[in-house]
């Protein structure tokens, strides 16, 4: 989904630009979840004209990345809904207090329990889904909707939906400089 450079931060992105892949990377740390590595290695394709062009970078560094190194990404993605929102990323904390994961009655919580653990027994894999957008009733359908498919097949939306959720993340790190 092309998403367009708002004029505030083409100067921004002059200044990422300039810098070393390292600090580069510390600079947006958190845009992929405990992964830094995506960013830095992106970096390789700078200039960055715009901040699709950024994103595009950080989707084809994981796509280059080793089988491993893929898999360590989807990994370290939290449980939705697990009710243990201080253990999360100040980014997955807010995500999923807008869709109101942190809200649940008790048996929705369990119906997310019981599927977030159906689905890591078939897939072996936690679920991903960039929540912007969703509601918790629309999550879990989603969930559902997607634990008989093939785990081929979600361990590529799993990716699809890591670099969505960059795209979601990426304003409020620009924002924050």
């Amino acid at each position: 989904m092309p998403i367009e450079t708002p004029m505030e931060y083409l100067a921004m992105l002059d200044t990422l630009n300039a810098l070393p892949p390292e600090a580069l990377a510390r600079r947006l740390s958190g845009l992929y979840e405990h992964s830094d590595w995506v960013v830095e290695r992106a970096a390789a394709e700078r200039p960055f004209a715009s901040t699709e062009a950024l994103l595009s970078a950080c989707a084809e560094a994981v796509r280059r990345a080793s089988e491993t190194e893929r898999r360590q990404l989807i990994d370290a993605h939290p449980e939705l809904a697990a009710g243990k929102l201080e253990s999360l990323t100040p980014a997955s904390q807010g995500e999923q207090r807008g869709a109101g994961l942190d809200q649940l009655d008790d048996a929705t919580r369990e119906r997310f329990l019981k599927a977030n653990a159906d689905y890591q027994a078939r897939h072996g894999i936690p679920f991903i889904i960039c929540v912007k957008g969703h509601s918790a009733s629309s999550i879990l359908a989603e969930l559902e909707r997607r634990l008989p498919q093939s785990t081929e097949t979600e361990f590529q939306e799993a990716l699809n939906q890591i670099d969505a959720i960059a795209a979601v993340r990426l304003p409020g790190l620009l924002d924050a400089s």
